[in-house]
């Protein structure tokens, strides 16, 4: 499996909310009794670029993308196709943001979405901040994780 990376615009936004409703479309972070199909959900959009986007393909497929805002030192979205999960591509994504943004970084996360926060919590992120804000028909509780500048290993001193 080769990936392949390229930078990303707002022309790639359908192909991008694409992988993001299928991501978003699980049962671990929707409520069933409250939701009942993804047509029907306040769900998230992707608002104008305003930052930077990097997209990974396989075998010419768009698979996963990182949008992220150098001056604000913050990733607005990181998604990954569920079939290409699990398969190191999102913190491939994750750590070429972090280098491009050359210092700590920060991402918020739905505190429903366990999988979400424990995949950030295992790459070093830690909980910085917590919130409630109106989200789909409710208040839904909120977590702003950062991670101090990760040095890439082809950037470290050889012995």
């Amino acid at each position: 499996m080769k990936m392949n990376l390229r930078h990303g615009s707002s022309f790639d936004d359908i192909i991008c909310q694409g992988i993001m409703d299928l991501a978003l479309d699980d049962p671990a972070i929707t409520d069933p009794e409250t939701q009942s199909s993804i047509e029907h959900q306040n769900r998230f959009r992707l608002p104008k670029l305003g930052g930077r986007r990097l997209i990974a393909s396989i075998d010419r497929k768009d698979v996963a993308f990182v949008d992220y805002v150098i001056a604000k030192q913050h990733i607005k979205y990181l998604f990954v196709h569920p079939k290409y999960q699990r398969k190191g591509i999102g913190a491939k994504l994750l750590n070429l943001a972090q280098e491009q943004i050359k210092d700590a970084i920060s991402v918020n996360v739905l505190c429903i979405n366990e999988r979400a926060v424990l995949w950030y919590l295992g790459r070093g992120f830690k909980v910085s901040n917590c919130w409630l804000e109106r989200f789909n028909g409710g208040k839904t509780a909120w977590l702003k994780l950062t991670r101090a500048n990760v040095t890439p290993q082809s950037r470290r001193p050889s012995k």
